[in-house]
C-alpha cells in the first residue's frame, strides 16, 4: 500500500494538465499514487492522465455534483496513509511528497502538513486578492484607505503570515509568495493551505471528511476539515520546503464569477462555528471584514454586470439568521 495518495479534482484540462503530472514523475519520493476525480471532462483529460500510470499508481473516477463531492469520492478511495489534496494547476518542487511525510513521521501528534503555495509573479492577477494588491498599496485615496483598513485592521498587520486566520475572519498570504520561503524549519500553524493539504487519512474519516454544508465552489471546505483535526487534538504544521507552485488562469473561476450567495454563506457558517464573534473585538473585526467582501462582489457585478455576484447579500444575512438562531439550514 502506498504511503501517501495525492487527490486532484479535475475537468478539462487535458493539455494543461501535463505540466501537473510532470512534476508528480519527477518526486523524489516514490511510495506514492495519484487519485484523480473528474468532474465530466469532455476532451482527452482521461487519456493523459492514465497515460502517467507507467510512472506511479493511477486511478481515474468520474463524479459530478462539485469540488466537495468528488473530494470526498477521492479520499474514501485513497489507499495511502496520508492523503494529499491538491489542484490540477499546480506544480511540485522534487522534495514537495519528500518533505510533507518527513513532518508527519517525526511526530505522532501531528495531524495535518502544508506548505508554500507560490503563485508565480505572472499569475498573481488571477487571484482576486492579490490581483488587487497594488491598488489597495498604491491606488487613489479610496483604493489605499481601503487597503490601511484590510492590512491594518482585518489582517492585524501581519498579512504576510503563513497559513493562518485572522480574528476578523480573513486568513493570511504569505503562502503564496517567495518570502515565505526564508523559514528554516517547519512550525506550527492553524490551517492548510488549499492545494497543499496534506492529513492523515484516519483522521480524515473520523471526522467525516469535507463538510457538503459548503456550497456552490466548496470554499472553507478545507479549512473546516483542518480546524476539525486541530479539535481531535493534533497538530497543523508548515513546512517551507513542501513546496508547491500555484498557476491559476483568468479563464473559468476569474472570467465566469461563481455566484456569491455560497460564497458569504459559506464564510459565515465557517466563522461562527470555527472563530467565532465571542468578543466585541472580534465581532467588530468580523463585522468590518464581511462589509468589505460585500463591497468587493458588488463591485465586481458593477464591472462584470454578472447578476450572481449580488446574491452576497442574502447569503450574508441568511448566514447571519441561520447562525442567531433565527432561521432554519436548508
Amino acid at each position: 500500500m502506498p504511503v501517501i495518495s495525492v487527490l486532484v479534482p479535475t475537468k478539462n484540462r487535458g493539455e494543461s494538465i501535463r505540466e501537473t503530472f510532470n512534476s508528480l514523475a519527477s518526486q523524489t519520493y516514490k511510495d506514492f499514487e495519484v487519485v484523480v476525480v473528474d468532474g465530466g471532462s469532455t476532451d482527452n483529460t482521461k487519456e493523459t492522465i492514465l497515460s502517467y500510470s507507467k510512472y506511479f499508481p493511477v486511478t481515474f473516477y468520474v463524479k459530478k455534483g462539485g469540488l466537495i463531492p468528488q473530494m470526498n469520492v477521492a479520499w474514501k478511495k485513497a489507499k495511502g496513509k496520508y492523503i494529499v489534496r491538491t489542484d490540477d494547476d499546480a506544480v511540485f518542487d522534487k522534495n514537495w511528497l519528500k518533505e510533507i511525510v518527513l513532518v508527519f513521521e517525526s511526530d505522532k501528534t501531528i495531524g495535518g502538513v502544508t506548505g508554500p503555495s507560490i503563485i508565480p509573479k505572472e499569475n498573481l492577477g488571477a487571484r482576486d486578492l492579490l490581483h488587487y494588491q497594488e491598488n489597495l498599496k498604491k491606488g487613489n485615496f479610496l483604493w489605499r484607505l481601503l487597503g490601511k483598513v484590510y492590512y491594518d485592521y482585518i489582517m492585524e498587520g501581519e498579512p504576510l503570515r503563513v497559513s493562518h486566520f485572522f480574528k476578523s475572519g480573513a486568513f493570511a498570504i504569505g503562502a503564496n509568495y517567495k518570502s515565505c520561503l526564508k523559514y528554516k524549519k517547519a512550525f506550527s500553524v492553524d490551517d492548510l493551505q488549499a492545494c497543499n493539504w496534506a492529513a492523515k487519512k484516519d483522521l480524515l474519516k473520523k471526522i467525516g471528511g469535507f463538510d457538503t454544508i459548503y456550497l456552490g465552489i466548496g470554499e472553507y471546505h478545507e479549512p473546516d476539515a483542518a480546524q476539525k483535526i486541530m479539535k481531535l487534538g493534533f497538530k497543523l504544521y508548515f513546512n517551507p520546503r513542501a513546496i508547491v507552485y500555484h498557476k491559476p488562469s483568468k479563464e473559468g473561476f476569474f472570467k465566469e464569477r461563481p455566484e456569491a450567495y455560497g460564497r458569504a454563506l459559506n464564510f459565515v457558517n465557517f466563522y461562527f462555528r470555527h472563530i467565532k464573534p465571542d468578543t466585541l473585538d472580534k465581532t467588530l473585526r468580523f463585522s468590518i471584514y464581511l462589509t468589505f467582501l460585500n463591497l468587493f462582489w458588488i463591485y465586481k457585478f458593477l464591472t462584470t454586470r454578472q447578476l450572481n455576484q449580488l446574491g452576497s447579500i442574502k447569503g450574508t444575512f441568511d448566514g447571519l439568521a441561520i447562525n442567531l438562531g433565527l432561521k432554519r439550514m436548508t
